[in-house]
């Protein structure tokens, strides 16, 4: 794994004492579209360089952010496979997000969940926060099929008690409680699932990283409404206190069916060609 810095920014990055927050592609790509609504809204996020591996499969765009001015917080750069995000300068302490957009190669998923480990442990990172989904198909009861719930994954197998405060459900990845070994905590059998973010948590616990993984259990189809409720929840485990992009006529905060307070994210002007540059006319069918 290959860290690049971007032309404008330093030469040498430290990430001593930062969180990394780490999508990986899974059902649904919620984690990726949830990370795309943290790096368009937090105020003084910026592109800082890019990661390279070779199990990354070529990927190029342009810039997910920038409208036609080339302004936000891409910098106007092209878009390549992992892209690493920065909320305000180094020192530690700070927040990084790696976007990963491109797919890893078919039977590369377990060498390159072990270099990123490895990057993320020789950077000095704190703590990582892994975003991913699975299918509903997963859910446990019938009558959660089709629908969206959260769980959360520890790399140390005990509940991250923010976590839990924002009653995100802890799914345990052994059967050993509190006795188990270390080996035991995210099983073989689990990683041979192939599914994130087994693979990568079972490295990241391997190099002692403190890691937590956020898990949407959803349904595939137009997922951006699950990524805003994952985005919220990373607003609210990490105590972020986010000051977000918005224009003077719009409010920030909305309150929702429950009466608490949530974030209004700024949508990246790459979501508008999701499902086509307009609606397709019905006639073309006739």
């Amino acid at each position: 794994m290959e860290f690049h810095p971007a032309l404008d920014a330093p030469h040498t990055v430290s990430f001593e004492g930062d969180t990394l927050i780490l999508p990986v592609v899974s059902h649904g790509n919620v984690g990726q579209l949830a990370t795309d609504l943290l790096v368009a809204s937090v105020t003084g996020a910026r592109r800082i360089g890019c990661l390279d591996h070779p199990a990354l499969l070529p990927c190029v765009g342009r810039d997910a952010f920038a409208r036609d001015e080339g302004d936000g917080p891409g910098g106007g750069h092209i878009a390549l496979g992992m892209e690493v995000y920065r909320v305000g300068g180094g020192g530690g302490g700070a927040l990084c997000l790696a976007q990963q957009r491109a797919e890893v190669a078919l039977g590369s998923q377990r060498s390159f969940a072990a270099d990123v480990a490895e990057w993320i442990a020789e950077r000095g990172f704190a703590e990582v926060v892994v975003l991913a989904s699975a299918p509903s198909t997963e859910a446990k009861a019938p009558g959660e099929i089709g629908g969206t719930s959260f769980q959360h994954v520890t790399a140390s197998d005990v509940p991250d008690d923010r976590c839990v405060a924002a009653r995100i459900t802890h799914r345990k990845t052994s059967g050993g409680g509190g006795g188990a070994t270390a080996d035991q905590k995210i099983t073989r059998e689990d990683d041979d699932r192939a599914l994130p973010p087994w693979s990568l948590m079972r490295a990241l616990r391997a190099k002692n990283v403190t890691a937590v993984a956020l898990i949407a259990t959803c349904s595939e189809g137009d997922n951006t409404e699950d990524a805003a409720t994952m985005a919220d929840a990373v607003a609210g485990v990490l105590g972020l206190g986010l000051e977000i992009r918005a224009a003077s006529d719009e409010k920030v905060d909305e309150k929702v069916s429950d009466g608490s307070s949530r974030i209004r994210w700024t949508i990246p002007p790459s979501w508008k060609a999701a499902y086509g540059q307009q609606p397709m006319a019905s006639e073309i069918f006739a």
